[in-house]
């Protein structure tokens, strides 16, 4: 059976395409993990140099507590890269969320600098990372509903 030209071309074009395609996603994945790389170290750098920290720690700031927050930090930007390149889904991510913020320094820094997170987001990734880690703090600082019967007892 011999396949018209046109076809062949079109098949050939289609298989070009997707290549090209997968070929710009292995670069995206590997951009973010690059970007990702470095900023854990800089953030490992800056809460090991104290005058480091003095740049960046907000003023009045406590350095006992910035130090902490930046080991936070290096947690979410983790579950952060791993939620981009695929390593966590939806599902994965809110089971990570919600053993994080059981944690006070989570909820801490998430209370701090999650709206940050919020406006710096590029796009749906980042706004869906945002929305399931907010999903989680709001959850953990959520109070317990007691059943009526309890309440009333």
């Amino acid at each position: 059976m011999k396949i018209p030209t046109t076809a062949a071309v079109l098949v050939a074009s289609a298989v070009g395409a997707v290549g090209i395609w997968r070929l710009e996603k292995h670069s995206q994945r590997s951009n973010a993990l690059h970007a990702a790389q470095m900023h854990q170290e800089l953030i490992a750098e800056v809460a090991a140099n104290p005058e480091i920290q003095e740049v960046w720690m907000p003023p009045g700031g406590e350095r006992s507590e910035y130090t902490l927050l930046l080991h936070v930090n290096r947690l979410v930007s983790f579950l952060s890269v791993k939620f981009r390149v695929g390593l966590l889904n939806d599902e994965s991510l809110g089971v990570q969320a919600k053993a994080a913020m059981e944690r006070e320094a989570v909820r801490r820094y998430w209370e701090t600098y999650g709206g940050f997170r919020e406006e710096e987001a590029m796009d749906s990734t980042d706004a869906k990372f945002n929305e399931i880690m907010s999903a989680a703090y709001d959850k953990a600082v959520r109070p317990a509903r007691r059943p009526q019967a309890e309440a009333a007892a």
